[in-house]
């Protein structure tokens, strides 16, 4: 059962879950490591594996002194995923020879989820995290200036700016470690965007409603220096995204067929975008890969990182990605994690009135994050279309800190906010597999056009 949701809802005050402040400093100590990485800059030389070494110390800071912890759908699902992969491997006959991209989604992945979920017990550890989410975003788009800048197109962190991996050099920032791809690094900006809203409309100080603007256009930069195409579909997303729940649906179909030439434009400014487009021919190619890989071996898959093992490039679509490592019953459960991390934001969401909840200003202020956060996720499921991050850690931090705002929610208010019934989750497994019919179709019908 999810112990989360059993509080009394008469309580006026933060439900006491354990305060495990150490661990939680921890917890801050590895969300800036792994997404600022200053131990891997050059300048510092760090050589042990400090990474590591603190998410195991935040883990089993987790172990001893959280108490009670919190377990919901989404962390079976981890585990039943990690099962899958498992079973990719016994499939593909390696008897479990090399289980690294197996073990690395534990940790990568599994136990981050779970810290995350554990320890976010209040708002206001929450927007820590996320205040240092929005810290790295500025420290990348500063990086991508001095990269800009620079004579040789190199940053504090040495990696250039150039890319020579095609026919003709790329001019594309990028950082360090997971977002060392233009890519990733665009993706993760996409996704912050939303953030840096939450706070810019949380405050009445125009002062602090002028930073967060500045913040704003800042990583708008960072998101133009990476050319990254896959992210400024993301950010249209996004911004289609934040106009439809400010101004309604009629509004948001008029203004998008009326922006429609300025999207085309502003598309065409980044790398060229054409049947002549080596990078576009490059993920048809991936796409089809893909789905032969699919057909080859429609329930396990080839295993988890196992795509570059038959064909040259990534499948640059973390849905083909899944449904080719993974096959159908890894594809579900993927796709189900996702669906359900919607699932908990929709239903914050509809909380309508939060002026009859019980203590309304803190029910209130978690409702509008969940719809921020709901904003962020479809700038990732935007943006994965065009990528492939299905594994990607900061993913399942957001998907975490999802799932955390319905259970601190659900504290207050446990007549409005349960537990997923079974079935919520039946219907979640059954639009699981409408998706990966419709994923099928819809690319090979873009292969044949």
């Amino acid at each position: 059962m999810i112990s989360e949701l059993k509080n009394n809802k008469n309580s006026s005050s933060q439900p006491n879950m354990s305060s495990a402040p150490f661990g939680f400093f921890l917890l801050c100590i590895y969300t800036a490591l792994v997404l600022i990485r200053p131990h891997e800059w050059p300048i510092f030389d760090i050589q042990f594996p400090i990474l590591r070494i603190i998410l195991v110390l935040t883990f089993f800071t987790y172990l001893i002194t959280l108490r009670p912890k919190a377990w919901n759908t989404q962390c079976t699902l981890l585990i039943l995923l990690f099962l899958s992969m498992l079973l990719s491997e016994a499939r593909a006959f390696r008897f479990f020879s090399d289980l690294g991209p197996v073990i690395d989604w534990i940790n990568s992945n599994i136990i981050p989820f779970i810290v995350y979920l554990g320890f976010l017990t209040t708002l206001k550890r929450q927007k820590t995290i996320l205040i240092i989410s929005i810290l790295s975003c500025v420290v990348f788009t500063l990086h991508s200036y001095v990269q800009v800048t620079s004579l040789l197109g190199e940053g504090w962190a040495e990696t250039v700016i150039t890319r020579y991996d095609g026919p003709e050099p790329i001019i594309q920032a990028r950082y360090i470690g997971i977002f060392n791809d233009p890519n990733d690094m665009g993706m993760f900006l996409v996704m912050n965007i939303p953030i840096v809203l939450f706070f810019m409309f949380s405050t009445t100080s125009s002062m602090k409603k002028l930073f967060w603007g500045g913040i704003i256009v800042w990583m708008l930069l960072g998101i133009y220096w990476t050319g990254s195409r896959g992210s400024l579909v993301g950010l249209l997303a996004v911004m289609a995204a934040i106009f439809y729940f400010k101004y309604g649906k009629v509004k948001s179909i008029i203004v998008g067929l009326i922006s429609l030439p300025m999207i085309t434009i502003g598309l065409s400014s980044f790398r060229t975008i054409g049947k002549d487009d080596q990078s576009s021919l490059d993920r048809l190619t991936a796409w089809y890969q893909g789905i032969q890989m699919f057909k080859h071996r429609p329930l396990f898959g080839f295993g988890k990182e196992r795509f570059l093992e038959y064909h040259s490039k990534v499948a640059h679509n973390s849905y083909v990605t899944v449904m080719a490592e993974l096959g159908v019953f890894g594809y579900l459960l993927w796709m189900s994690f996702l669906l359900i991390t919607f699932l908990l934001l929709v239903k914050i969401v509809r909380l309508k009135k939060p002026n009859d909840l019980t203590n309304s200003v803190i029910c209130n202020e978690e409702i509008v994050l969940a719809k921020y956060l709901f904003i962020s996720l479809i700038g990732y499921c935007s943006t994965a279309f065009f990528i492939s991050r299905s594994y990607i850690m900061f993913f399942y931090m957001f998907a975490a800190m999802a799932a955390a705002s319905y259970i601190r929610i659900g504290q207050y208010e446990p007549e409005k906010i349960k537990a997923l019934s079974g079935s919520d989750i039946g219907k979640v497994f059954i639009l699981s597999a409408i998706s990966l019919i419709l994923l099928y179709v819809l690319i090979t019908v873009l292969l044949n056009l």
